[in-house]
């Protein structure tokens, strides 16, 4: 498990990855969009029940995108639905929070979550040099537990989690950011972290 130093270093990666999205949705939106990562947390098996009531909205939009090579697991953008639509109409530049899932939002919030996540992961595998694949993403709206893959709770598998805030102007959504690990890829991860980490930090 990793230790507060590498938690930063974690917490820095993803930072970098989310600063890269952002200029890139920027560009999309025509607009100022900031986005924050506060917080980043290591959720163990134990504590997927804590993990899943941090979630306390009726609805969520989910953005998935499958990976393997050097590591195993799904990359997911969280966001409530309230939030997906408000993030949706800045780009569609309409107003209201009431989300009509047709296929030109589902296409907006997918892109975006497809940005999103490919800078996170294309940092995370460059600063650590992995060579990561990537499956097309996929997108999902629903109850809260559609967003701990079945298989990772099977193979009792371990979630990296980052909690993002979206702001544009004078408008805040909030969305999450979450890896899940295939258990020999966050031992993985875990190792290539050391490595970064003695080889900078040492």
């Amino acid at each position: 498990m990793f230790d507060s130093l590498q938690i930063e270093i974690i917490k820095e990666v993803i930072n970098i990855g989310v600063g890269k999205s952002a200029e890139v949705l920027n560009t999309m939106i025509q607009s100022h969009i900031l986005l924050e990562v506060p917080e980043v947390k290591i959720i163990k098996y134990g504590e997927y029940n804590d993990f899943i009531d941090y979630f306390e909205d009726d609805n969520y939009a989910v953005i998935t995108l499958p990976f393997n090579g050097d590591l195993n697991g799904f990359s997911k953008l969280i966001m409530s639905s309230d939030h997906a639509a408000k993030l949706v109409d800045a780009f569609i530049g309409k107003s209201g929070v009431n989300m009509d899932m047709d296929s030109l939002r589902i296409d907006i919030l997918s892109e975006i979550g497809n940005v999103i996540i490919n800078a996170v992961m294309g940092t995370l595998s460059n600063m650590l040099n992995l060579h990561l694949d990537y499956i097309v993403p996929s997108y999902e709206q629903g109850a809260r537990d559609i967003i701990i893959p079945e298989e990772m709770i099977k193979n009792e598998s371990a979630i990296l989690f980052a909690k993002t805030q979206f702001k544009i102007e004078e408008f805040e959504a909030q969305g999450n950011f979450a890896v899940f690990f295939r258990v020999k890829s966050f031992n993985s991860l875990v190792e290539k972290i050391q490595i970064y980490f003695d080889k900078n930090f040492s």
